[in-house]
């Protein structure tokens, strides 16, 4: 009866144990689960505008409208386009480039204005990721660039306000 007694609670013991291990793990499972978006925000946000570059008088000023190290905390109003997939400038022109574009708007009225001149936009965009090559895209400040000169050419014919910033959301290249 002693030994029975005995191999019950040890059967209790590994029981209880194995329990805390699977909790245990689980929570380790949670936390890096939850963790992992939060490093990719942070660094996404070091490739951002400031805000202060876009005070005042700014808003036209399209260098510093994609510029790197920004603040997600104020983002403003953001149209998403599309999926643009498109040759890049090589030799046989056997790379490609897919991505989706959201702008971020300096006030909602602007993407009537969007939707509206859509075809442009979209064009726009497509005449300036087709002519860049493989070395310009694949690097972050060919990226920077880029948003930079999406801003900007939009920001040309865009009346009821300005692109404040180009925000990649997905992008591969082949």
């Amino acid at each position: 009866m002693a030994d029975e007694k005995k191999s019950n609670s040890k059967i209790i013991v590994i029981i209880v144990i194995v329990l805390i291990l699977i909790l245990l793990l689980l929570g380790a499972t949670f936390y890096f689960m939850t963790k992992g978006p939060a490093q990719e925000t942070s660094q996404i946000q070091n490739t951002t505008t400031q805000d202060n570059a876009w005070s005042g008088n700014n808003l036209g000023n399209t260098s510093a409208g994609a510029s790197s190290s920004g603040n997600y905390m104020r983002v403003g109003s953001v149209y998403q386009l599309d999926q643009f997939i498109v040759n890049l400038l090589a030799q046989g022109g056997r790379r490609y480039l897919k991505t989706t574009i959201s702008l971020e708007m300096t006030n909602s009225e602007l993407q009537n204005e969007i939707v509206t001149k859509l075809p442009a936009v979209r064009d726009t965009i497509i005449d300036i990721l087709s002519s860049k090559s493989l070395e310009e895209v694949s690097t972050t400040r060919g990226r920077e660039k880029i948003k930079e000169e999406i801003a900007q050419r939009l920001n040309e014919f865009l009346v009821d306000g300005k692109i404040r910033n180009i925000f990649f959301v997905d992008y591969a290249i082949q």
